[in-house]
């Protein structure tokens, strides 16, 4: 079968170049893949949904194939009935199971259900605040002895308790924490689209209010996840192992109160992808994720809509983007000492755009 006639959602899941690209383990993988998209748009959004279901599969190491086969298994067999919710017919499943996903691989716990029971820990009255602007990077020690690393344009609020009988702090931004060990006093991080807890342990959390996603990538020792919302899900993840929250999602239902007809509706959801990051032993700077602390700049497959974000927190600077076809364009690089000038150059040789400095004003275009 040739690639333009995938329909499924498992068609490209069963395809090894499109593993690989997915895994970002083959460069040549990735740049045909991103290619293929530019010559045929019009199975862009199958390609991101295939991608977004290939990092859910990826917390196991079996093959993809059993894995898809797992997956179905899964779907069927879990009852939301408590929640008075019914699952849609079973020829849909590659529609909701980027959504619906119940994953018990590798020591990755996904629960569909709501968490029974749970009263989340809210923060009254705001102690210190920590901060940084766009293109400064910044680390601070806390009273307690752990220290966080901001990344540009972030801050970080301490409760003004913190250190009392609890270590609560909310992030906006992204920040690498390294958290002091006290059994007695967890320590907790409220994001905007989940909330992690925590005893001592060394994580990245990204959570920036204007991005689709929210991550956290584990370095050492443990943490546990629960995601906001209307349905809650909670995962426990390994070191060298990332999560993504995809924000704003919602997946078709069915309602059957008694007495009514059955109504299909939306429900908002939250979408959560666990996937492994290859590092080198005892080498977690090599994590492509944390490498702005390193001042180190990785691109990996990036839309130009989100590279512009990321160039406007690095460079501070306003970018605009002026054309349809630059959507399309997907880069992957890194840059460590580079200017702004220098980057977009770089970056024209892989994609044809064109673009005009202005101070701290940027204007993209099609060439």
């Amino acid at each position: 079968m040739s690639q333009k006639d995938y329909k499924q959602l498992e068609d490209f899941l069963i395809d090894d170049t499109f593993q690989k690209y997915c895994s970002g383990e083959d460069k040549t993988c990735i740049l045909y893949w991103q290619q293929y998209c530019l010559n045929h748009p019009e199975q862009v959004d199958m390609i991101l949904k295939a991608k977004r279901l290939y990092q859910i599969l990826v917390g196991n190491r079996k093959s993809v194939h059993e894995q898809m086969e797992r997956l179905k298994t899964d779907l069927q067999s879990v009852s939301i009935e408590s929640s008075g919710i019914r699952r849609i017919s079973w020829q849909k499943w590659s529609a909701i199971a980027a959504v619906f996903v119940a994953v018990v691989a590798g020591g990755i716990w996904y629960y569909m259900r709501p968490i029974a029971n749970t009263v989340p820990q809210m923060m009254g009255a705001v102690g210190e605040v920590y901060q940084t602007n766009k293109g400064e990077k910044k680390t601070f020690e806390l009273n307690d002895g752990s220290t966080v690393t901001l990344n540009s344009a972030s801050r970080l609020e301490l409760s003004s308790d913190f250190n009392g009988e609890l270590r609560l702090v909310r992030l906006s931004g992204e920040g690498y924490f390294q958290v002091a060990k006290n059994k007695e006093k967890p320590f907790m991080v409220q994001a905007s689209d989940f909330d992690i807890k925590v005893l001592g342990t060394t994580f990245n959390v990204k959570s920036y209010p204007d991005e689709p996603t929210a991550e956290a990538v584990l370095v050492e020792g443990s943490i546990e996840m629960k995601s906001k919302g209307q349905r809650e899900n909670s995962v426990v993840i390994k070191p060298n192992q990332k999560i993504t929250v995809f924000k704003n999602q919602s997946g078709l239902v069915v309602n059957t109160d008694k007495g009514n007809k059955p109504k299909i509706s939306k429900l908002p959801i939250k979408e959560i992808a666990i996937e492994n990051i290859p590092v080198l032993e005892s080498n977690a700077t090599e994590i492509p994720d944390i490498a702005w602390k390193e001042n180190r700049l990785e691109i990996v497959d990036q839309d130009f809509e989100s590279l512009r974000r990321t160039l406007e927190r690095w460079y501070d600077v306003d970018i605009q983007l002026q054309g349809d076809q630059l959507k399309r364009y997907r880069f992957t690089a890194t840059f460590s000492r580079e200017n702004i000038a220098q980057v977009l150059s770089a970056l024209q040789k892989v994609e044809p755009f064109k673009f005009e400095l202005y101070g701290k004003k940027i204007t993209i275009s099609e060439k």
